[in-house]
Order: C-alpha cells, then structure tokens, then sequence
C-alpha cells in the first residue's frame, strides 16, 4: 500500500493493512487484517507519535449495535480513539477509553449486571516523545522492546488467562461444550484476575504503564494475540522469542504469512490449540 504525504516531517499511510512507511528517521511496518471471524474486531492507531493496537472480545450473548457491529468491535474502536484524543499521560487516556466504551453502552442500552455481554478490549500503546517511549498495557495484546544488542523484553509479563481454555481445548477440542462452559467462566473473571477496557471502574486497576530511554531500543513490537505463533502446547507464561525472531528476520509481513499458513494446516484447530481457525490481526512495528 503507497504512503501519501500528510505534513511536512512525515509520511503517513492512507489505510493499515501491510504497511511500510516512513516517519522523522524511524521505518513503521504495520498490519490490521480480519481473521476468519463475522467482522474484524481488532483494531490500529497510528498517529503523528501515538502507535496502539486494540483486540475486542466477542460479546458472548452474540448482539450487535449501531452498523451491525459486535460489542467487541465497538469497544476496540471506542479505545482507539480515544488513545488519540489528548496529550495526557496514556494512563489518563486508558481511563478516557474505559469511561467512553461505558458511555456507549449506556446509550447502548447494555445491562452492566450480564458481564457477559458487556463490550470489551485489551490494548498496548506506546507514544514517542523527547527520546521517551512511554507505553500503556491491559489485556492480552503486548508491547515488546528489543534492544540495541539484539535481545527483547516484554514490557510487563503476565499469565495467559486463556492458558486453562486452550489447555481443554487440547485435551477435549474447541467444540466441546465444558469448553463454552469454561470461556463464560474465564470472561466473568475480567478485572478480578486480569484486565480489559469495559467500562467497569476496576479496570484502571489493572493498567500497567511505564517509560523507556528510546536511545536503548531498536525496535518496538505491539500487537494482539493474532499474531502470536502457533503453538501445540498451550504456555502458563507465553514465550515471544520465536516471534521476535522472526519478525526482525521477514518482518510483520513474513511473520504474518508464516502464522497464517501454520493455521490453515490445522483448518481443525486440533495440532494448535485455539479459539477460531484464523484470529484478526493488529500490529505494528516501530524501527527506531
């Protein structure tokens, strides 16, 4: 996809899927493309210094809102938007994010006492600023550093909260129904054991943010779990080694098609543990 001219110091894109652009010395790659899913509820943000990327969950009592949109993909967009919305430090803005993704569903007409059913979002931002890279972080979407030498760090290591699901669905298959069972159970447990924007007040609680010296890193990873590698045996604590590796290697580009053609050798989802046959995909990466 061809970059157009925005402003004078840089280079910005005219949409997101396979995007290769160019801003004030730094290489911006980029991918925002629907799984095998209804709709894409993922969603990206990249804007003069801010670069997020948001994954909506799948509201499980199946409705939809405005357009035809789930509440998964209204939530990851309310998100995105609101990352873009101001100069306050990202933690102030994750909270403008989970007060507007619960403004429309009160508009919405959603009932807050169905966890279920309510919209929700994790999300990984990072914004450059005076040689600063702060980045903000909730859910299961991720911001990984890689350094001048070679090696990365993700910026906050938590356990899957998916981990006990996938693990059933390697033992029993993704059809099976203590696995639904098990989905609603893990989803009522949003902002008690792990974070999401959805509008709750204890969300803020789980919102890990931080800043790094841009001086130390060479390229910054954010993306959500669509582009994690397949894996046959699910993980407590993911390892993005493999990720990283290929990612500096053939790029999101590369990494993409590789994930992508490992899924569509187990249509049955029976080899790699997971949740549908292709996940939507947002990424970015940031080569300083």
């Amino acid at each position: 996809m061809q970059c157009t001219k925005r402003i004078e110091f840089f280079i910005l894109t005219a949409g997101f899927e396979n995007d290769h652009c160019v801003r004030m010395g730094m290489k911006v790659e980029q991918i925002l493309e629907q799984g095998s899913g209804a709709q894409n509820e993922d969603y990206l943000i990249s804007e003069h210094d801010v670069f997020g990327v948001f994954d909506g969950s799948t509201s499980l009592d199946g409705a939809f809102f405005g357009d035809g949109r789930s509440g998964g993909a209204m939530a990851s967009s309310i998100a995105g938007r609101a990352f873009l919305g101001g100069s306050e430090p990202l933690t102030g803005l994750g909270a403008l994010a989970n007060d507007s993704i619960r403004a429309q569903m009160e508009l919405c007409g959603v009932d807050f006492s169905r966890r279920c059913g309510l919209w929700s979002t994790s999300a990984a931002v990072v914004r450059l600023r005076n040689g600063v890279i702060e980045w903000f972080q909730t859910g299961d979407s991720q911001v990984v550093f890689i350094g001048q030498d070679g090696n990365h760090r993700v910026a906050t290591r938590r356990e899957d909260h998916d981990f006990p699901t996938l693990s059933l669905i390697r033992e029993k298959g993704r059809h099976h129904p203590e696995v639904r069972k098990l989905v609603e159970t893990i989803r009522q447990d949003m902002n008690r054991s792990y974070g999401v924007l959805n509008g709750e007040r204890e969300a803020v609680d789980f919102f890990r943010t931080g800043m790094e010296d841009a001086r130390n890193i060479k390229t910054v990873l954010i993306f959500t779990d669509g582009l994690d590698v397949p894996c046959p045996a699910p993980k407590k604590y993911k390892d993005f080694s493999c990720l990283v590796d290929m990612a500096c290697e053939l790029g999101l580009e590369g990494l993409r098609d590789h994930v992508r053609s490992q899924e569509a050798a187990d249509p049955d989802m029976k080899r790699y543990p997971r949740f549908k046959k292709h996940d939507d995909i947002a990424a970015i990466a940031i080569h300083l």
